[in-house]
């Protein structure tokens, strides 16, 4: 049909999808409708973006070029309609209500809007200002997706012949080599229109054919081989952010920071690269999957990679004009031990391969992984930026292009787009919601290092490229580390008899309606000190202790240390079985119960009138000489959970805990005046703090009934009553006691906290936000401690505040206590600097000495310390951290497959072997649960053995 017959139908837009109604709408007679297109699947992906991105169109482009030699801008005005009439990715628009699925309307004629300004009589100390509140309000118009042009030009004229063109596209109609060829174009018709030569406009085949042979492709072998690369990957490789992405954020990379090789090394760069026979965008993706490895400390990394998306077998591909690039995952491995050559020729195959199949939507690509639904793929990109715009073939024109900035903001957080010129330079855009300008700073800083690293060379292995500098290191290993040396030459039994000695008569312990003062603790744990020297307790020697949480229990630890033994706590309820393989493990000269039970080892039953009346006529005062504990003597051993299932008793000596509460004197300022609780089991170290910080300064142990720890309510009363100054908490135990402490203010009000301690677990501190908001904030103080049982309780310590509440993010964990090193090391035991995430070592003086019975298990957890004096060492802690650029600390989870439950540490396997030895269990597995109100529990399911039913809960 003619174009001005009227009347179309929908053979006339075989590819649209419509009827005759859908044609009818949308085209009318058809005197203004050239073609009707689907989008491709980029393009429905930016669509899908736009409609759902709020007012902020991430897609809307805006260079700014500084042009010199245009004397007439109403002739660049008429060069550009010319290119318009010429080229439909210019008449487009796009049409997505009432139609099976979007569609691109390419009209037959549009007229482009153009503004003119002139700014040659003003002041030019002005133009700064003047253009950037020009491109600011452009920007902010937007522009309409249904009416075509979806572009627009404002000419600005200058002084000196030159022009200010603000050029705004919308992404969905242009890609970035499309730009550069409507840019020559229009050079070319400008020369045309200002010389009077004939103009010769370039032969384009329309961005139509492209779209008809994408609608021919079959995508059979592309999802094949997508699936294949995706397999298994389920989670965006994490980024350095600053803050928390929060679940109804949508990304945007608004900002960015500029950066470039310098000449010399980018010559010596593509000189590597191309003897390698590597291109540059290789290197470049290359040294961006090393950057995200060691900032994520993940070997298995992905991010998108960029594609021109024009297809070799399309004759005339490079010349069209349309949007044709592809955003495609690249998955990338990172084996420290490979040549940076064998594996950047490796990721070259595969990127080409990838090409190979790109004509595929990134909607579609995730779906075949294993991120869940409506998750993201990846987080970052990596562009090339290569535009065919020919300076020579604009050079006849009379036109050069001075300068051109552009912004062209993505959906993604973090965008590195990288350019080749005489140097090597690269924007990293990205979002300032999530990111502070200092961290993408050294994100770029960081890649500089590595690219230059690799332009001396790609025979070395990848885990000797450098990311960070000497003086940097120095920081990390030496200045934000303790410098205190030094073991005390004291011990907890010499410490507790000095307090006892100095204030006999002040309360020690309360237990119910029992309290202790110093002097009467003192006598009663000498008496059975006596008791069980008899039974071989001396130093280097074990006392098994099973006792419900009383005075008593308190006797018993302090009696156990006077014979210069170490106590090896054990929960009274646990079952025989699992007892008695503790008991054989350790192998105690004895075990101190309430009531006697069968044993393989001397039993003290303590509520055993016998026992009783034995105890009261022994003498109270000390042991012989031969049985003082020394500083480095044990003072207990503490079980924590084991893989194969076999508990690791993890033991400490008495210098430990001393220098645990002579270097954090400093912090807290205990003394006489504080009243603290024994909240938590004695099986868990906490306790250890809980116990020795009242009894070492003078203060009062309030030791608090099992049944009135599980009651919030009732525990708060107890503070309130006992007028108890420091508590120490699992965050899991807090939260349900500041939600007491809300619902009974009466309560609430009677407090006389002075401190609050966290331990033992991870702390969301945006869970504090409700309690700070009835409470002031040094009053109590709030305190984040991390540690660890092999390294004495506690490790570092963060004071917390409101504003801390409120930012969110992976636990503060502060800095260390002043005698410990703390360092964040890779897989090869590299720093890693601020931003990184790494492993968490210890060294310095609260190492444990290792695990009881298990030289192997400790030579392979207690490792030599590289960075410090020769004979020292540092313990593996297997969890990950990351240093905050002001030299704090942030906790990130485990990096095994341990988890905690109200401070302890648990191995799911160990519960799993343990499920498995029984007989009507085939396969088991164990995972934590945790409900709205923040309570975590263990959660197992088992597969019943063939020809069994599942065995009964009680029996497992």
């Amino acid at each position: 049909a003619r174009p001005d017959a009227g009347g179309r139908t929908p053979s006339d837009y075989p590819l649209a999808g419509l009827d005759q109604a859908g044609v009818d709408r949308i085209v009318g007679d058809g005197r203004d409708v050239e073609d009707l297109l689907p989008l491709t699947p980029l393009q429905e992906g930016m669509l899908f973006h736009r409609l759902v991105g709020g007012p902020d169109d991430v897609y809307l482009d805006q260079a700014a070029l500084l042009l010199e030699g245009v004397a007439d801008p109403h002739a660049l005005a008429l060069a550009w309609q010319r290119v318009a009439d010429r080229t439909p990715a210019l008449r487009t628009s796009v049409v997505w209500e009432g139609v099976p699925a979007p569609l691109q309307v390419v009209r037959r004629s549009v007229r482009l809007p153009v503004t003119h300004l002139d700014l040659r009589a003003v002041d030019p100390g002005e133009h700064a200002e003047r253009l950037a509140r020009l491109g600011a309000d452009d920007l902010a118009r937007g522009l309409d997706l249904a009416t075509a042009p979806l572009t627009r030009l404002t000419l600005v004229r200058l002084p000196d012949a030159r022009l200010h063109l603000l050029w705004t596209s919308h992404h969905l109609i242009l890609d970035g080599w499309s730009l550069a060829q409507v840019l020559t174009d229009v050079f070319d018709e400008y020369a045309s229109l200002t010389t009077g030569a004939a103009p010769a406009p370039a032969v384009r085949r329309p961005f139509a054919d492209y779209v008809r042979w994408l609608a021919d492709r079959d995508t059979g072998a592309a999802r094949t081989h997508w699936r294949g690369v995706l397999d298994g990957f389920a989670t965006a490789t994490p980024l350095p952010a600053d803050r928390v992405r929060h679940e109804d954020h949508r990304a945007r990379s608004a900002e960015a920071h500029t950066a470039a090789l310098s000449e010399e090394v980018s010559e010596r760069l593509a000189r590597t690269a191309r003897q390698a026979g590597l291109t540059l965008g290789t290197v470049v993706q290359g040294a961006w999957a090393l950057l995200l490895s060691r900032y994520s400390g993940e070997p298995d990394v992905l991010f998108g990679t960029t594609v021109s998306g024009r297809p070799e077998e399309l004759p005339g591909v490079e010349s069209m004009i349309g949007m044709f690039i592809n955003t495609l995952p690249t998955r990338v491995l990172v084996d420290g031990g490979r040549t940076a050559a064998a594996w950047l020729r490796e990721l070259q195959e595969s990127q080409a391969e990838a090409r190979r199949h790109s004509a595929v939507s990134l909607a579609e690509l995730t779906g075949l992984s294993d991120v869940p639904a409506g998750g993201a793929l990846f987080d970052s990109l990596v562009a090339f930026e290569n535009y065919p715009f020919d300076d020579a073939r604009t050079a006849g024109t009379g036109i050069r292009l001075a300068d051109v900035s552009s912004r062209d903001a993505t959906n993604y957080p973090l965008v590195l787009r990288a350019h080749q010129g005489e140097r090597l330079g690269f924007d990293l855009a990205y979002d300032p919601e999530l990111f502070d300008a200092e961290t993408v700073r050294t994100l770029a800083e960081r890649l500089r290092l590595l690219l230059t690293d690799l332009a001396r060379g790609l025979d070395r292995p990848l885990r000797a490229l450098e990311w960070t500098t000497a003086e940097e290191r120095r920081r990390l290993l030496t200045d934000w580390n303790g410098t205190v040396q030094g073991r005390p030459d004291r011990t907890l039994v010499d410490l507790f008899e000095a307090q006892a000695a100095r204030t006999p008569h002040a309360e020690a312990v309360t237990s119910g309606e029992e309290r202790l003062d110093y002097a009467t603790l003192d006598a009663r744990a000498g008496r059975l000190a006596h008791r069980l020297a008899e039974l071989g307790a001396g130093p280097e020697e074990f006392v098994a202790l099973a006792l419900p949480r009383t005075a008593e229990l308190v006797v018993a630890v302090l009696a156990v240390l006077k014979t210069g033994a170490a106590y090896l706590p054990l929960d009274p309820g646990l079952p025989a079985e699992r007892r008695d393989q503790l008991l054989r493990d350790a192998a105690p000269v004895a075990l101190v119960t309430t009531s006697a039970v069968p044993a393989e080892v001397p039993v003290i039953a303590l509520a055993d009138p016998g026992v009783r009346a034995d105890l009261a006529r022994r003498p109270a005062g000390p042991l012989p000489a031969r049985h003082r504990p020394l500083p480095d003597s044990p003072a207990y051993a503490i079980f924590t959970s084991g893989s194969t299932g076999r508990p690791k008793g993890v033991v400490v000596p008495h210098a430990n805990v001393v220098r645990l509460f002579e270097q954090t004197r400093g912090l807290f300022g205990f003394d006489e005046r504080d009243v603290w609780t024994l909240f938590h089991s004695y099986t868990f170290d906490f306790s250890v703090w809980e116990l020795w910080g009242p009894l070492l300064h003078g203060g009062r142990l309030v030791v608090v009934p099992e049944d009135t720890a599980r009651s919030p309510e009732d525990f708060l009363r107890l503070l309130a009553d006992e007028r108890v100054t420091v508590l120490n908490q699992t965050p899991s135990a807090f939260h349900p006691l500041a939600r007491a402490d809300a619902e009974h203010p009466e309560l609430s009000r009677r407090l006389t906290l002075r401190t609050v301690v966290f331990g033992g677990e991870a702390l969301d501190v945006t869970r504090l936000a409700d309690w700070y908001e009835r409470h002031p904030e040094d009053a109590p103080r709030l305190v984040n401690m991390y540690g660890i049982t092999e390294t004495t309780v506690h490790v570092t310590h963060a004071e917390l505040d409101r504003a801390s509440a409120t930012l969110g993010g992976p636990g503060p964990i502060g800095t260390g206590i002043p005698d410990l090193r703390l360092y964040v090391l890779d897989g090869d035991l590299a720093p890693v600097p601020p931003g990184a995430v790494g492993e968490l070592y210890v060294a310095g003086e609260g190492l444990a000495r290792g695990y009881l019975g298990r030289p192997g298990l400790t030579a392979a957890r207690f490792l030599a310390d590289p960075f410090g004096a020769p004979g020292t060492r540092m313990y593996r802690t297997g969890d990950r951290a990351r240093w905050q650029h002001d030299g704090t600390l942030r906790y990130l989870g485990r990096a095994d497959q341990q988890v905690k439950i109200r401070g302890y540490r648990i191995e799911p396997g160990e519960i799993e072997a343990a499920l498995q030895t029984h007989p009507g269990v085939a396969q088991a597995t164990v995972g934590v649960h945790e409900d709205a109100s923040g309570t975590r529990r263990l959660v197992a399911h088992v597969v019943p053995a063939e020809g069994s039913s599942p065995p009964p809960a009680a029996e497992l």
